[in-house]
C-alpha cells in the first residue's frame, strides 16, 4: 500500500482546506494512507511527499523546513501543489525545488498542480493523484531494486514460471476463432486430434476439446493489458452480440476504471462460458511485483 504525507505552513493549509479534503477522500478510496507532516518532528516513513505551497508564503521559512527534513523525502517521489492568489508574492516552487534536489535527491513529480482560489474539480484531484501515485510506485520499486546487480537480476528471471493453461472447449474451431480475433493468439501446432497449442504474447495456452464440461463459479483466466488494449478489448466485445458481458469484480458488467483511478477491466465469457478478464496493473501491483521491472534489465 502507498503512503503519502502533506507538507506545509498552517496558513496554507487554511488556504489549501478544500483541496485536502478531496485529497484525502480520494485516497482513501482508492486504499492509500495519506499524513499530515508534523511541525518539528522527523517525516514519517511513506512513499511520496505532497508539498503544499502558496505564493504567500516565506521562501526562507519552507526552505529551512524542507532542509531540516531532508532525510524523509531522500529517493522519495514529491510532488509540489500550489495555490494560485492573484499578484501576492512570487511563487516559490520553483526555488523550492532546488532545495529539493539538492539536499535531498528526490524525484520530483514533473506534473505538479496549481489549486485556483475557487478551488479544483475532485475529477481533477482523482487525476493528478493517480498519475501522482504510479510515479511513486516506480520510485518505490526502483528503491526496492537499490544494490540489485545484472548478474543478480538476470537469476531472479531465472526463477521458475507459469508457462500455460488447458482451457475446455466444445468446439476447437470455434475457441481458436475466438481467441486469434479477440486477442490475436496465435495457433502453434495440434497435440492430437483434440487439442491445439496457441500463444499469445509468449503465454502458450492449450485448448482442449471435451463434450462434458461446467466451470465453477468463479473460476476465470486473467489476460493484463496496457489501459488503452483494455479499453479496445472492451469496445470490441460490447459491440458483438455473440459475446455475454459479466460483472465480474466490477460495478456492473461493462468496462470498468478501479478506485485507484489506475485499474481498468472487463470480464466477459469465451464460447464456452469460460470468464476472461482483461485487466491493466493496479498500483499495488505496480509497486510490488519486481519481476515487471527486472524483465526490462
Amino acid at each position: 500500500m502507498l503512503r503519502f504525507v502533506t507538507l506545509h505552513c498552517a496558513e496554507t493549509a487554511a488556504s489549501l482546506s478544500g483541496f485536502i479534503e478531496q485529497l484525502n477522500s480520494c485516497a482513501k478510496s482508492a486504499g492509500f494512507d495519506i499524513c499530515a507532516a508534523v511541525q518539528d518532528t522527523p517525516l514519517p516513513e511513506v512513499d511520496g511527499v505532497i508539498v503544499l505551497v502558496s505564493a504567500a508564503d516565506s521562501f526562507a521559512a519552507l526552505n529551512a523546513r524542507l532542509l531540516a527534513l531532508s532525510d524523509g523525502y531522500r529517493n522519495k517521489a514529491v510532488s509540489i501543489v500550489r495555490l494560485t492568489e492573484g499578484g501576492a508574492g512570487q511563487p516559490v516552487d520553483e526555488p523550492l525545488r532546488a532545495t529539493l534536489l539538492h539536499y535531498g535527491a528526490c524525484f520530483i513529480y514533473p506534473h505538479g498542480l496549481l489549486v485556483e482560489e475557487t478551488g479544483v474539480s475532485p475529477g481533477a484531484v482523482k487525476t493528478w493523484l493517480a498519475g501522482f501515485s504510479k510515479f511513486a510506485a516506480a520510485i518505490k520499486m526502483w528503491r526496492a531494486l537499490e544494490g540489485v546487480s545484472i548478474e543478480s537480476a538476470a537469476l531472479e528471471s531465472q526463477r521458475p514460471q507459469l508457462a500455460h493453461i488447458n482451457i475446455l472447449t466444445r468446439d476447437l474451431e470455434a475457441s481458436q476463432a475466438f481467441y486469434r480475433e479477440i486477442f490475436g493468439a496465435r495457433y502453434c501446432y495440434n497435440l492430437g486430434p483434440r487439442k491445439v497449442v496457441m500463444e499469445l504474447n509468449g503465454f502458450d495456452f492449450f485448448i482442449e476439446q471435451s463434450s462434458d464440461f461446467v466451470y465453477p463459479a468463479g473460476y476465470h483466466i486473467g489476460i493484463r493489458a496496457l489501459p488503452e488494449d483494455v479499453q479496445r478489448i472492451a469496445d470490441k466485445v460490447a459491440a458483438d452480440d455473440n459475446i455475454v458481458l459479466v460483472k465480474g469484480n466490477g460495478p456492473a458488467p461493462g468496462y470498468h476504471q478501479g478506485p485507484d483511478n489506475v485499474r481498468t477491466a472487463v470480464y466477459f465469457e469465451d464460447p464456452d462460458g469460460l470468464v476472461v478478464e482483461v485487466y491493466s496493473s493496479e498500483i499495488e501491483m505496480i509497486e510490488t511485483n519486481r519481476r515487471l521491472l527486472l524483465d526490462q534489465l
